[in-house]
């Protein structure tokens, strides 16, 4: 199960790192933050960058959350446990798994490709594939998308890389595909 701590903005990687140097494998199998590669354009080039998806917050993955949540309290000036409802509660089945069918085994969500068909976004390539209804926003520009993802069954805003390859008709994007 997947546990949420909070942390300053900025220093997510020290956090992991003195939750890893205080936190046994037994009580912490992993510490991480989930991370999404972006497209920048530097100097006129695009380049592929890796950015916090959910800032502030580090991911601990654990199957004894009282011993989780008594070894954290030896680090509070470094992360704070989420509480939702009065208590340190593992993030929902659910929502664990989006991310996990998201991310790859470096828990980043990689860039993924589409088009826009008949003003829908079809995304042929990436992580994206089976979540396209969570597409709130497209910025074609910066080659990102807004997500709507749920996170303590409330929905958080996460940025993610989408390089929409053009727009077409229904038409146009089945004759690209026949003639693929």
């Amino acid at each position: 199960m997947w546990y949420v701590v909070q942390t300053v903005v900025g220093r997510e990687k020290g956090a992991i790192e003195k939750c890893r140097t205080a936190l046994d494998e037994s009580v912490a199998a992993r510490v991480f933050t989930p991370r999404c590669q972006i497209l920048k354009k530097f100097h006129g080039e695009w380049q592929s960058v890796e950015q916090i998806a959910f800032q502030g917050y580090v991911f601990l993955e654990s199957e004894s959350p009282k011993e989780l949540e008594k070894s954290l309290m030896r680090i509070p000036s470094v992360v704070t446990p989420v509480r939702i409802g009065g208590g340190f509660y593992p993030i929902r089945e659910d929502e664990e798994a989006v991310l996990r069918q998201m991310m790859d085994e470096d828990n980043c969500i990689r860039t993924s490709e589409g088009y826009l068909v008949d003003k829908k976004l079809v995304i042929e390539k990436g992580p994206l594939q089976p979540f396209t209804e969570m597409v709130k926003k497209i910025d074609r520009h910066k080659r990102t998308a807004m997500l709507g993802v749920r996170l303590f069954e409330e929905c958080r805003d996460m940025r993610v890389g989408l390089s929409v390859k053009g727009i077409m008709t229904g038409d146009e994007y089945r004759g690209m595909m026949e003639s693929a």
